[in-house]
């Protein structure tokens, strides 16, 4: 049994994930999706749950895990943002109402702050090694 303790990234890793797994729930009612957005979200769960698991038995490798989070997070916000421009574009320009973007802003907001929040985990250790 190692000795190792979970850090502050672990955390705010699994805080991440949690939002990601609330993106999923908001990216599938947006008006147009895009397929590797929900992969990308699937695979940031994944990266926090799996950098929480590593910490405790290899903190150094662990510590790469936010990183990777953040990346993820930041490309499912890029890409999910690439078929949507028209559509915001349409009610900039008045030609449709804000209830047709709603749905993608609380996911942009969402991404937003797991990224953030990612963001800081990347700067913090996974895992601390116990003495």
């Amino acid at each position: 049994m190692s000795k190792n303790k979970l850090g502050a990234a672990a955390f705010l890793s699994l805080v991440a994930g949690g939002l990601s797994l609330v993106d999923i729930f908001l990216y599938r009612t947006v008006m147009y999706t895009y397929q590797p957005v929900f992969f990308m979200l699937a695979g940031a769960i994944v990266v926090a749950v799996l950098g929480c698991l590593l910490a405790r038995v290899v903190p150094t490798i662990a510590n790469y895990f936010p990183i990777c989070l953040v990346f993820l997070l930041a490309s499912a916000l890029v890409w999910g943002a690439m078929l949507m421009v028209n559509q915001i574009g349409y009610v900039i320009a008045g030609l449709d109402g804000i209830q047709t973007i709603l749905t993608y802003i609380f996911f942009t907001g969402f991404t937003a702050a797991a990224l953030v929040i990612a963001l800081v985990a990347a700067f913090l250790p996974t895992g601390v090694k116990a003495e």
